[in-house]
């Protein structure tokens, strides 16, 4: 295990003549997704930095303390744990199971901390608006979603010429992550105790959350939906990420739904771990606007000028830094300008209203309202 043995002081150094970071950041859950999450913090360093994490499971702590260079006291199985040894932290990176996000993320702005949490931001409507009135009471602390999709340099691009109006008024959108046999195998995804739910709050929660953003964020009235299981029962059913315990998994792994807007407008989702289709992954979104049609992730835009229709491929030369990086630029960013959250949380809780809604029109085989 590396890492030096001390803490940041009081004063703001540490015992070796360092100077602390300007934003310092408490590493919660060191799974597979904190990975990318800790590239992103490196990209802000020396003024950014991981100066704690925690995890329940040793290994993957130490681990990933070990990449992130935490001090080897630093490191601790809980959040309480590491806010009990008097860390000194600005943000909070909460990187777990989706049934810890809701507590953990109240825990921290309570204690006056800024919270950058994975999607989903939690597991239905309520425990959103819990985390909403723990924001609020912290005052001038940012929560926000890390909704990677919407911090792509493509899906900047096309929110950018929709702002321009030149799709008019977007009044259906198709979204679509379809993957054909990759079911993620770990138990914080395929037991809804800990998930809430399969691809629909795994992989939905991505492209519902791009569609809306690129739709402007609509409001919601109600949803029609089915979430079957069909295939991950089969023992003749193979998944490239690895076998499941198909016993123990009691999520769905297919779901379409339908969804209706105060303004008029709708749109359809689809999405799956296990479906028969032609390709490994389909991540699209169809927008149609009175003015145009444009397609996502190749950012063609389809219209009609001068009495001929028209095809139109956007192309920027921006560097390509992944969705993640931006993600966590975008939130430090935010606390060292005083900007408001670059995902506002009031957005989050209408892409959960919508999950939620989903899930209760396929067990009640109805429509029902968000």
């Amino acid at each position: 295990m590396s890492g030096t043995a001390n803490l940041w002081g009081a004063d703001g150094k540490k015992t070796d003549g360092g100077t602390q970071p300007k934003l310092r950041v408490g590493l919660i859950g060191c799974g597979g997704i904190s990975g990318v999450h800790i590239d992103g913090w490196k990209r802000l360093n020396p003024d950014c930095q991981i100066v704690a994490c925690a995890d329940p499971i040793e290994e993957r702590r130490q681990a990933r303390g070990d990449e992130a260079k935490v001090p080897a006291n630093a490191r601790f199985p809980y959040l309480s744990d590491m806010l009990k040894a008097g860390i000194q932290l600005d943000a909070v990176d909460i990187c777990t199971n989706n049934a810890a996000h809701a507590p953990e993320a109240i825990e921290a702005l309570d204690a006056g901390l800024h919270v950058i949490c994975e999607k989903p931001l939690a597991m239905n409507p309520d425990q959103v608006r819990a985390m909403i009135a723990a924001r609020d009471r912290a005052k001038n602390k940012i929560l926000m979603t890390a909704q990677s999709m919407r911090f792509q340099n493509n899906s900047v691009r096309l929110k950018a010429f929709i702002q321009d109006g030149l799709l008019g008024e977007v009044y259906y959108a198709r979204a679509h992550f379809l993957r054909r046999r990759f079911l993620p195998p770990r138990p914080g995804f395929i037991d809804k105790k800990i998930s809430g739910g399969g691809p629909v709050i795994d992989i939905g929660v991505h492209i519902l959350d791009l569609t809306l953003n690129l739709m402007g964020f609509p409001e919601p009235v109600s949803v029609t939906a089915i979430a079957p299981q069909k295939l991950a029962k089969r023992n003749d059913i193979r998944g490239w990420w690895g076998e499941w315990d198909r016993e123990a998994i009691n999520v769905e792994d297919f779901a379409a739904g339908f969804v209706r807007f105060a303004n008029g407008a709708a749109l359809s989702l689809e999405v799956s771990w296990l479906a028969n289709i032609r390709e490994p992954e389909v991540t699209k979104i169809t927008l149609l606007g009175t003015e145009a049609g444009a397609e996502w992730p190749d950012l063609s835009i389809f219209s009609e000028r001068a009495g001929s229709t028209t095809d139109t491929k956007l192309q920027f030369s921006d560097n390509n830094v992944g969705g993640h990086q931006n993600e966590i630029a975008a939130f430090a960013d935010a606390i060292q300008t005083g900007k408001p959250s670059p995902v506002p949380t009031e957005q989050s809780l209408k892409v959960i209203r919508i999950l939620d809604g989903l899930y209760r029109s396929a067990a009640s085989g109805a429509e029902v309202k968000v």
